[in-house]
């Protein structure tokens, strides 16, 4: 039966005064809790602390796990300062959170009252709470929105981060921030503008490189990627404005699965945009030609095209783990690149050797051949069975965890007892806590690792006779239909190659390739 309590704590837009005044509100918290579970003989399993905001439950990782567990029906309880700390989303999370705690009978403890969800007049007082919160919810956020808004029309930066090329500087006379440029970054966002305009421009990716090559580093990370620079070139601060609602939040829902992506960085969708008070950086003209330039030359999507690679999504490089990506051979004349589809590696400074497609799906091909003669010649050997030593070690994981949840109980008794002080108890029970994590975790990799283990055994007995047949007929096969029937029998192929070939031997493998069958070999 259960018989232990969680303890939630969560911060609210309410705590910034005590926050900005040096008050940890959760350490408060944690001990008014603590103090309440002790009154009450509650015996405290776990407390879960929400570092970071956000006002939906997905937004909201310990808030997530919280859920889980509550509507697997490990807690008899859960202690929180007030419901409104529960939930301040939409109702649709509101709805979710209320349906979990009713439906798994959990209690919610709050030093002003006890909640069943099960009692129709708790269950009132529950509603009630989360509709305030989410009322006051949507007042600060109108509140904090119209702020934003007026700061923008007076060109004011309202936002906590500068941009790349520019930082934050406190107004003297006047309330709010505006933008400077940065001594070292400004130069930089010229330099990009610089080779991307004009008679002489280059490619973005041209761009990343140059600036790595001359040690110019990115405010964040050790690479220049071309989605920064994208986002360098697009920025209307750099033409003297401010704007907020770029790159708006687009939630869809399909097949009942809610979905939240954001626009295009290319977007030049604005709520409202207007002049700043920042200096400009850039040249009007100069601007103007970069955004003309931007998303020309855009890809088409992958699908667009069809498969035109057999080894799609199957060849992993050795030195970078990225997956290797198909070039299109060069038809025209002078131009740079090999007359032949090449496999590589398009991670920038990677230091692997592309090789020609056609001569890596070959010798993929010929290892398949080679395992299939191997079990020809051995038709006895059988693939192990390791099920049960799986299972064994599961078990025994298991177990490990159940005594310390056992270890665990005693913890709260010498709490309880007062035996232990709080401080000590926590510390003790942060370190079970992580014991009992950890246990978790094994259990649930052995579990995965036992089903794959049994999958394995019952594939084998498909391996051969779905090698034979593919190897049968393969080179009449289709493009996409050679891809689809090489994932059905392997997992991934590692490539290595870090020596080009001389001249004259193109066609001799210099490359080392590792294949993960869905089985392994005998």
């Amino acid at each position: 039966m259960r018989e232990q309590y969680l303890i939630y704590l969560r911060k609210s837009r309410n705590d910034a005064q005590l926050e900005a005044m040096g008050v940890d509100v959760l350490e408060r918290h944690e001990k008014t809790l603590l103090a309440l579970a002790k009154s009450m003989n509650l015996q405290i399993g776990a407390i879960y602390r929400e570092v970071v905001s956000g006002d939906s439950i997905a937004a909201r990782p310990e808030m997530q796990r919280t859920l889980k567990e509550v509507e697997a029906g490990l807690w008899k309880g859960v202690l929180v300062m007030e419901v409104e700390r529960l939930a301040r989303g939409d109702t649709v999370d509101q709805g979710i959170v209320q349906r979990t705690f009713q439906y798994s009978e959990t209690l919610i403890v709050t030093p002003a009252k006890i909640y069943d969800p099960n009692n129709e007049f708790d269950e009132e007082y529950f509603e009630f709470g989360l509709f305030m919160s989410r009322r006051e919810y949507k007042t600060i956020r109108r509140r904090m929105r119209a702020g934003v808004t007026a700061a923008v029309r007076e060109g004011k930066w309202p936002f906590n981060k500068a941009p790349y090329g520019w930082k934050r500087v406190k107004l003297e006379d006047a309330r709010g921030w505006v933008l400077a440029p940065d001594p070292d970054e400004a130069p930089v966002v010229k330099l990009i503008f610089d080779m991307f305009t004009g008679p002489d421009r280059v490619g973005i990716t041209s761009i990343c490189k140059y600036l790595e090559s001359h040690g110019i580093p990115p405010r964040n990370g050790d690479r220049w990627l071309e989605c920064t620079i994208l986002g360098i070139l697009g920025n209307i601060v750099n033409d003297q404005k401010v704007g907020i609602g770029h790159r708006k939040q687009i939630t869809t829902v399909k097949d009942g699965v809610l979905t939240k992506s954001r626009e295009s960085r290319l977007s030049n969708n604005y709520d409202l945009i207007a002049t700043g008070l920042q200096p400009r950086l850039i040249d009007h003209d100069v601007f103007v030609e970069a955004q003309g330039y931007l998303g020309k030359g855009t890809p088409k999507p992958p699908e667009s095209y069809g498969i035109k690679n057999p080894l799609a999504s199957l060849v992993v490089c050795s030195c970078c783990g990225q997956k290797m990506q198909r070039r299109p051979k060069t038809t025209t004349p002078g131009c740079h690149g090999a007359p032949y589809d090449v496999l590589m590696c398009h991670t920038r400074g990677c230091p692997t050797i592309g090789a020609p497609l056609e001569l890596v799906e070959k010798e993929v091909i010929n290892v398949l051949s080679d395992w299939v003669a191997g079990y020809q010649l051995n038709p006895s050997q059988e693939v192990k069975n390791n099920v049960t030593e799986k299972q064994a070690l599961l078990s025994a994981a298991i177990a490990n965890r159940d005594a310390l949840l056992k270890q665990n109980e005693k913890l709260y008794d010498l709490l309880e007892r007062e035996i232990y002080t709080t401080d000590v108890f926590l510390e003790r029970s942060s370190a079970l806590h992580e014991r009992i994590e950890e246990a978790e975790l094994s259990i649930s990799a052995l579990e995965k690792d036992l089903e794959y283990e049994k999958q394995k055994f019952e594939n084998s007995s498909r391996f051969i006779p779905e090698c034979k047949e593919l190897l049968s007929n393969y080179w009449d096969l289709s493009v996409p239909d050679r891809n689809k029937a090489l994932k059905l029998l392997i997992d991934r192929i590692e490539y290595k190659k870090t020596v080009k070939n001389k001249r004259g031997t193109v066609d001799t493998p210099t490359f080392e390739l590792t294949l993960k069958p869905r089985i392994p070999r005998i």
